[in-house]
């Protein structure tokens, strides 16, 4: 039996210990200003985005020998095993273990900021302050996507509103930590275009902080140039504004075709330029593209590779082969609701070339209810 003051010794020890180690796991160097650290993110980085994610991970876990138990590194691995659940969305373990991944980077990123807002937090701390909460945001940005995705309403709002005041506390930083500039674009983007898209959303937005349309496309440019670890989800969002949103696809040409070359291993960038290349009627790469992605041994590339095939089939003017494409697209099991609209506005077209317009309306109520940018939902008649 312990005697009563060993026994108190012990709890002292304990709390001590506990404290010691709550404060130790908030203090982090900061990876932006480690040329070594940076080095190793942007490699790892480069892993993930070229479908490596075994070597991937071997330069996260060179990166936590730098870093110790640094958020940055589980963000890193959310990251790596997002893209191993996307664009399939199939597999449900690993978006399991991707949440929880992102969930811990989050909590270690906000217990990171509120022990650099104690009055005794070191000179170290208060200069790491943008990078964690440029951890913690983009964390629960990333949990709000997947949310979204999975069609879980709740989850975004709560992950949204967890992220939505650190993009204002982000403008702040821009020139310190250039990461800053992909959210701080989407927002001045967004913040403008969206309630003209879907005027519902009026109501709310008046509330919020004005955007700038013009401000945040030059936000994000300069994010794909200068960002660390947002570089490519930078030319990511570029092109998905400039396609989906302006219907620009040839100006987001240069961008997705950089992507192809860097990283020629992922499938998903090569289906993402075919689209902007059909968008652009720009179609003599096509066959090409659609050659690489029924090769990938994934089922996800062949469906899509499927799309890009019906798609050239009607700009060719081979509609019987499009409709038949399309069919198989659509009674398929692709999760990504824009193929599958794009599928539905495929048969759209073939049934008002057939002078069937019954069935072209129902085809292009099916196309709205999966459509969520200007680009597909523009092509509905009025």
């Amino acid at each position: 039996m312990l005697t009563h003051n060993l026994m108190l010794k012990c709890l002292l020890f304990i709390v001590v210990l506990v404290l010691f180690i709550g404060r130790a796991l908030a203090q982090y160097p900061m990876i932006n200003s480690n040329p070594a650290a940076r080095a190793l993110l942007t490699e790892g980085l480069d892993q993930v985005y070229d479908n490596h994610f075994t070597v991937a991970g071997a330069m996260f876990a060179q990166l936590e020998k730098v870093a110790p138990n640094h958020p940055a590194v589980d963000l890193l691995r959310g990251v790596s095993l997002y893209y191993q659940w996307f664009p399939a969305r199939t597999d449900a373990k690993l978006k399991q273990q991707c949440v929880q991944q992102l969930e811990l980077a989050a909590r270690k990123a906000d217990d990171w900021q509120k022990e650099k807002k104690k009055p005794n937090a070191t000179a170290n701390s208060a200069t790491a302050q943008p990078e964690a909460i440029f951890l913690y945001f983009t964390a629960e940005a990333i949990l709000a996507k997947i949310s979204h995705l999975e069609l879980e309403p709740f989850a975004v709002i709560r992950h949204a509103k967890n992220a939505y005041p650190y993009i204002q506390k982000g403008k702040t930083f821009q020139q310190q930590y250039p990461d800053f500039y992909l959210s701080t674009g989407l927002y001045n983007f967004y913040r403008e275009v969206y309630p003209e898209i879907h005027p519902f959303y009026k109501t709310v937005a008046w509330v919020m902080t004005s955007g700038d349309k013009k401000l945040g496309m030059t936000q994000l440019q300069i994010a794909t140039q200068k960002a660390l670890f947002v570089r490519t989800e930078a030319i990511l969002y570029l092109t998905h504004l400039l396609t989906d949103y302006d219907n620009k696809p040839a100006d987001a040409l240069p961008y997705l075709a950089h992507l192809i070359i860097r990283y020629p291993n992922n499938p998903y960038w090569r289906f993402l330029y075919g689209q902007s290349l059909l968008n652009a009627h720009q179609v003599d790469d096509i066959p090409h593209e659609i050659s690489q992605l029924m090769a990938a041994p994934e089922e996800v590339y062949h469906q899509m590779g499927t799309l890009l095939k019906a798609r050239y089939a009607l700009e060719k003017g081979q509609p019987s082969i499009a409709q038949t494409l399309a069919n198989e697209l659509v009674q398929g099991s692709i999760r990504d609701e824009s193929a599958r609209a794009y599928a539905y506005l495929v048969l759209a077209r073939i049934a008002s070339l057939q002078g069937q317009q019954k069935q072209a309306r129902q085809y292009y109520k099916q196309m709205l209810e999966l459509a969520e940018y200007p680009v597909l939902r523009n092509e509905a008649p009025k």
